[in-house]
């Protein structure tokens, strides 16, 4: 019997604890901890057949100039961070710094397909990235890695839920620790993802 794990919360659907296996239950149905569509879930013990990066390939892949988008979000992220440990001038800093960069980047034109695309190619750069911290055995890469990839998945199962009209009449919710997201009237007691109590939840408005 196999297992399929939600890559959002973790949540393990086991085909042979429950009455209906995974593959046969709806198109509709969702996680019962977080709410992610039934495509966010993966085996669990499938045979991989992606390759794993080597030592060379690895050391080959240089570090590259990162662009004014990418530059923004971490500013972003360095300011939220440094509010929850009360570094106030140190917040406002990098708040001035995502600021410069955002008047700097360049707006393109595109739809929700396009933004699918580039999530979907980011969960692969993920995974891509996973393997090179394997091979050198970085446990703290790994753990940015494993993060980022749930925080990713969040948003591409956001996305299709909103290409289905799902969210239209429902409220969403973030946490404001993690970024978890939730679609729901109410959200659920405690985050799936980082396990904080729902006071910290907050609707989008």
């Amino acid at each position: 019997m196999k297992k399929y794990r939600c890559l959002i919360c973790g949540y393990i659907y086991d085909d042979s604890a429950e009455s209906v296996k995974f593959e046969d239950l709806p198109e509709d149905w969702k996680c019962p901890i977080c709410g992610a569509t039934k495509d966010m879930f993966e085996e669990v013990g499938g045979e991989g057949n992606e390759e794993k990066t080597t030592n060379d390939e690895a050391e080959e892949d240089q570090l590259r100039e990162l662009n004014v988008g990418e530059l923004a979000y971490i500013c972003s992220n360095l300011a939220k961070s440094c509010e929850k440990q009360y570094l106030f001038e140190e917040m406002e800093m990098f708040k001035k710094l995502y600021d410069y960069f955002i008047s700097k980047l360049e707006i393109k034109d595109g739809n929700i397909d396009n933004v699918l695309d580039n999530v979907n190619n980011d969960i692969k750069l993920y995974d891509e990235a996973m393997n090179i911290a394997d091979t050198f055995n970085d446990s703290g890469a790994k753990r940015v890695i494993t993060w980022g990839s749930k925080t990713t998945n969040m948003i591409k199962s956001l996305l299709n839920r909103y290409q289905t009209g799902e969210i239209f009449n429902s409220k969403v919710w973030v946490c404001d620790i993690c970024g978890f997201i939730y679609i729901g009237e109410e959200p659920p007691a405690f985050c799936p993802v980082c396990k904080v109590p729902n006071s910290k939840i907050l609707e989008v408005k």
